[in-house]
């Protein structure tokens, strides 16, 4: 799998320009199941699958360190595997996202004035991700895991498209899929039940490689205007 992490790095990242976090979001997810049948290959897949998603989300400076060359040999893989064992990341030239977002609770941990909540809010009903119309303090609700009543999703795939971008700009934690699974807060737009992380990870995966949506346009333009906001809120308190 890291061959096929660093080919699609170099294609994704390198040549396309792609977000990196959106890029191992992508590559994990893709990655979660296995057929096989026999316990002992799930669970080497599961082993491996693991490391190399800590890899791709706690280590991005070995990542970017060694998938960033032109050709990589399987002895370079071997010594970012070691590093990734024997080192941790330099807070000079990395920081990690759990330090920035930390989930307190099992909620999305979404530090956010209400005017921020309140445009976000907007942008769901503007580009009818839900099936009710929410205003801030539903939003909250749901980003706390404190909705007395779950929401209906109209589109299963808009909904992990918004939050997968809160978390690409580090509005809320990388986990989103499962504390949303966990409070059973989302109903299914098939009506069957509320949204799963199984079931989250895939409307995302058939978002890859289409063309971005008019809706889809709305949820990115506003959700970036926001991340930028707070990205220059860090920067200026650092």
């Amino acid at each position: 799998m890291l061959h096929e992490a660093y080919d699609l790095y170099q294609v994704e990242v390198v040549n396309q320009g792609k977000i990196y976090q959106r890029y191992a979001d992508d590559f994990v997810y893709s990655h979660e199941f296995h057929d096989a049948i026999d316990a002992w290959s799930k669970n080497e897949h599961q082993k491996n699958y693991h490391i190399l998603y800590s890899l791709l989300t706690k280590r991005r400076d070995l990542v970017e360190q060694f998938f960033s060359k032109d050709n990589v040999s399987d002895a370079e893989l071997m010594e970012m595997l070691h590093l990734f064992n024997t080192t941790l990341p330099s807070s000079r030239n990395y920081v990690a996202p759990t330090k920035v977002r930390e989930a307190t609770d099992y909620n999305l941990c979404a530090c956010l004035e209400h005017s921020d909540l309140a445009l976000l809010a907007r942008c769901c009903n503007e580009a009818r991700v839900f099936s009710e119309i929410i205003d801030a303090d539903d939003l909250l609700s749901l980003l706390d895991g404190k909705m007395t009543m779950p929401l209906h999703s109209r589109n299963n795939r808009l909904v992990a498209f918004f939050f997968d971008q809160l978390s690409i700009y580090n509005l809320i934690i990388r986990n989103w899929q499962n504390v949303i699974a966990h409070h059973c807060s989302i109903v299914s737009s098939t009506g069957k039940g509320t949204l799963t992380q199984k079931s989250l990870s895939s409307a995302l995966y058939s978002i890859v490689d289409l063309e971005m949506s008019a809706q889809e346009k709305i949820i990115d333009d506003i959700v970036k205007s926001v991340g930028q906001k707070y990205q220059r809120k860090r920067n200026t308190n650092k």
